[in-house]
């Protein structure tokens, strides 16, 4: 029995991290100090956090070993082979190597403390290619040198198997495997005893009962999917604000989670346990934290979703677009149902079948904002419900708005960026979670960006 389980845990975690991860069973990294540590979390949650926020945080994360029966994690800047780093077998532990820094798998943002090991396919986001030193990669022909010296292509190598490890003798590992004490085993088995009943981000939990709703409407995605087919496409979602799916079928459930990285759980088409799913929409409860995702069958017709009207919640549809502009990829575009824009056009467009070809025409306009859709007739804005939410009218069930979620995104970087300068050069960030480690011990952090100052970094216990 627990040798099937054992197995099953490994299949169903492996196969949804085949698209960023390869799984290695009973191993972990010996000899390293982790570049973070995870409490009471999910392998997907700490697959999430390697890709989601470790960059944002300043240090790229290669690896993650995954202990089951507590529920902690350690991220790693490397593969287990940096300097006297060693991989060990070590039961009831999974290791996951990154083998993608492409699409979903791509990091947020370059981490400004780099990567302890370079990694051989890493691709920087927004970036087709990378500065690498000379020493740390050498083109094997002169073919694959740019004519800029200073960069190179880097070639896409083989996928990460493990041949390419160290050779581990199982059972001297396992005769020098050091145990616990008895009571530390103790306090962390109560303490898993005590979180099994608050319902950590976990799968099958009871929704709560929703209410009848008292209105109702549908919205139709012509390029639904869940996955984009060609490679010049984005994913991108549709944003419903104050609506949600009205569907009987019981939806992947993740609770404690922002809408960003509910998100990313659907673009990656993976559950709170980690499982392979499609994933086509999500509804997003912000009070609560709880994410619902949906697959095809929930879907009317294949291209049409029923969505009940309920201020408490944010619909999401995934679609596919090709643009000449370059828009990173799970960008969102905010839709007002039955709203139109009767001034700042820009243009007029008809025939467009399509509200997806009628965003694009918007993207690809430096001028456009906005676009009111309507019975194939598209309609260009240079004014944003964003910037001034007077503009929206009201409509026919034949129209709608779609906000450029470019510009809304650049104008929210831009805000961003002009609020940092304004702030004193020493001021300090807000404190973190106590989701990180150092001995054991749980620890909060916080940072500033201060050239002048010698500490730009604060630890304190939780």
């Amino acid at each position: 029995m627990n040798r099937r389980f054992l197995l099953l845990c490994f299949f169903t975690i492996s196969e949804a991290s085949l698209q960023c991860f390869n799984v290695i069973p009973s191993n972990a990294i010996s000899n390293s100090d982790p570049i973070a540590e995870l409490f009471h979390v999910t392998a997907g949650e700490c697959l999430n956090y390697c890709i989601q926020q470790s960059a944002q945080k300043g240090d790229g994360c290669v690896s993650v070993v995954f202990h089951r029966n507590f529920n902690t994690c350690q991220l790693y800047g490397h593969d287990g082979t940096l300097d006297d780093a060693q991989l060990v077998y070590l039961e009831e532990h999974e290791l996951y190597i990154r083998s993608s820094w492409e699409g979903p798998c791509q990091d947020k943002e370059v981490p400004k403390r780099g990567y302890q090991q370079q990694p051989a396919r890493y691709v920087a986001p927004s970036q087709q290619r990378i500065t690498v030193s000379p020493h740390d990669y050498v083109p094997p022909n002169n073919n694959n040198q740019n004519t800029n010296n200073n960069f190179f292509v880097v070639p896409k190598s083989q996928p990460l198997s493990n041949v390419d490890l160290p050779k581990i003798d199982v059972n001297s590992i396992r005769e020098g495997v050091r145990k616990s004490p008895q009571n530390f085993e103790s306090a962390i088995i109560k303490e898993m005893d005590e979180l099994e009943s608050e319902d950590y981000f976990v799968q099958t939990t009871t929704a709560k009962t929703l209410r009848k709703p008292n209105s109702m409407t549908t919205f139709k995605n012509p390029t639904r999917g869940y996955k984009c087919p060609n490679k010049q496409d984005v994913l991108s979602y549709f944003i419903v604000y104050g609506a949600r799916m009205f569907t009987k079928s019981v939806p992947q459930r993740l609770n404690g989670v922002d809408q960003s990285s509910c998100a990313m759980y659907c673009s990656q088409n993976i559950n709170a346990i980690g499982n392979n799913i499609p994933c086509y929409s999500f509804n997003y409860e912000g009070a609560n934290e709880i994410c619902e995702m949906y697959n095809k069958q929930d879907e009317l017709h294949w291209s049409w979703a029923s969505l009940a009207i309920d201020q408490d919640y944010v619909f999401a549809d995934k679609f596919c677009i090709n643009t000449k502009k370059d828009c990173p990829a799970e960008t969102n575009y905010p839709v007002h149902l039955y709203r139109q824009i009767n001034r700042n056009i820009i243009r007029k467009i008809a025939g467009l079948n399509s509200k997806v070809a009628c965003l694009a025409e918007c993207i690809d306009n430096e001028d456009c904002k906005a676009v009111t859709y309507k019975s194939a007739l598209c309609v260009l804005h240079n004014s944003s419900p964003s910037d001034d939410p007077r503009i929206l009218s009201e409509g026919t069930e034949k129209t709608m708005v779609i906000e450029n979620g470019c510009y809304v995104q650049l104008k929210t970087d831009e805000d961003l960026t002009t609020k940092v300068k304004e702030q004193s050069s020493d001021s300090w960030q807000e404190w973190s979670l106590c989701q990180f480690g150092v001995k054991g011990r749980k620890m909060r952090v916080r940072t500033r960006e201060c050239d002048e100052c010698e500490d730009n970094l604060q630890m304190e216990e939780c």
